[in-house]
């Protein structure tokens, strides 16, 4: 049986993964040179080592309400350039990286009436009921694509 592995987040309480492939690195800095009219859900720049990467509000990404992120929990998780060119998502804290069978993974599910409707269809592969919660696996691909359709 074919496996997959995600790294794992919480945002508003809720779990939420991507294909731990498509991760570069995770990273606490916070500290932000904000971008003049740019949409709501860009978070701005941020310097990591050199590199410049945009960064996305994945709160307001998902259709949450954007907050203060002043918790030593919050974390950049940014992606592998086949993703997307030099970006990440800001999230509330990250978790473990969880390992599922492909055969627990369901596609084609509604919306989950908790959380995000509007912007989960395009942004959501699959949903994986763990143990104890339901775990969203987003597709990083599409975070970039949902930025440009507005």
């Amino acid at each position: 049986m074919k496996k997959h592995q995600f790294c794992t987040f919480r945002i508003a309480g809720q779990l939420f993964g991507v294909n731990i492939l498509h991760v570069k690195e995770i990273n606490a800095k916070t500290d932000f040179t904000p971008v003049r009219h740019a949409p709501k859900e860009v978070k701005g720049y941020v310097n990591i080592r050199g590199r410049i990467h945009l960064i996305f509000d994945l709160r307001l990404l998902l259709g949450f309400e954007s907050r203060q992120f002043t918790d030593d929990k919050n974390r950049l998780v940014l992606f592998k350039p086949e993703v997307g060119e030099s970006f990440g998502v800001l999230v509330d804290s990250v978790g473990d990286v969880v390992e599922v069978d492909e055969s627990l993974l369901e596609q084609g599910l509604g919306t989950d009436p908790g959380f995000g409707e509007e912007n989960l269809p395009e942004l959501r592969e699959s949903i994986c009921k763990l143990e104890n919660e339901l775990l969203v696996v987003l597709n990083a691909h599409n975070f970039l694509r949902r930025i440009k359709i507005r």
